[in-house]
């Protein structure tokens, strides 16, 4: 699926960094109504990777914090949603739960190259340790948990980008595209929207981790003089090591040609 209706946000930052800018949000935290279409894409993942997309931690009663969580997002019939599968199928986002710093459970129809099932039980830091040029991440990841489930600090947000290949929502590991891009044409710009909402807890703390993921051609944003020159900027502003961890290095050289064509 990659035919969203509408444009994702335009998040691009020059330079590029892998820091977490996560500020404070008061907006709606969900789209909602959740489109059909995308709820089916998410069935349908589900139906064939469930095994990797979703799980929680055995021995966790998670039931009462994913109902509150359904209360809280305002959704209809909230007592009736008793997993993390049924509150990822009622919404374009998906979800991981955090008690106390720990990924306890995850439903992620839509990962960016990564097996969601693989990080239950890991910490925020364990989690980030793969992301390249990621050392101030990692170091504030126990900082950000803290934040997260903080009741008085209320949600936050950020958005992570980047350019690929392939046009679907989904890039699982299974679902890499193995076409070499040539063109503009042949590339897209991907966008997850982060969200967190704290939860109350008995024991411990708890959050929900809300990710909208949107895709749309890359075309539709080169095509505008300011944003060209952005991407451009940011994608020359990254290092080797991000380039290779975002498999960025043929893009970046399709960038640079059409760039200069462009003039």
């Amino acid at each position: 699926m990659g035919d969203i209706k509408a444009l994702p946000p335009f998040v691009v930052e020059v330079p590029y960094s892998t820091a977490p800018r996560m500020v404070r949000y008061q907006g709606p935290l969900i789209d909602l109504p959740a489109r059909a279409d995308y709820l089916y894409a998410k069935r349908v993942e589900l139906a064939t990777l469930g095994h990797s997309l979703s799980g929680h931690i055995a021995h966790h009663d998670l039931a009462p914090l994913i109902q509150h969580a359904a209360h809280a997002l305002k959704l209809a019939n909230p007592d009736q949603i008793q997993s993390i599968e049924d509150l990822a199928l009622c919404l374009e986002e998906d979800v991981a739960l955090m008690q106390d710093g720990v990924l306890s459970a995850i439903c992620f129809c839509f990962p960016s190259s990564w097996v969601p099932t693989e990080r239950i039980g890991m910490p925020l830091g364990k989690i980030h340790e793969h992301v390249a040029d990621g050392q101030k991440l990692v170091a504030a990841s126990p900082k950000i948990a803290h934040v997260m489930s903080d009741l008085e600090q209320g949600s936050f947000r950020r958005y992570v980008w980047t350019i690929t290949n392939s046009p679907k929502l989904s890039q699982h590991p299974s679902h890499k595209n193995p076409n070499i891009p040539i063109t503009i044409e042949d590339l897209y710009y991907r966008v997850e929207t982060q969200t967190t909402l704290p939860l109350p807890c008995t024991a411990g703390r708890s959050s929900l981790f809300l990710v909208k993921v949107e895709v749309c051609p890359l075309s539709h944003l080169w095509s505008n003089l300011e944003q060209r020159q952005t991407l451009y900027d940011s994608i020359f502003s990254m290092s080797e090591a991000v380039l290779e961890y975002k498999n960025l290095q043929t893009i970046k050289t399709i960038l640079m040609d059409s760039y200069r064509k462009a003039g």
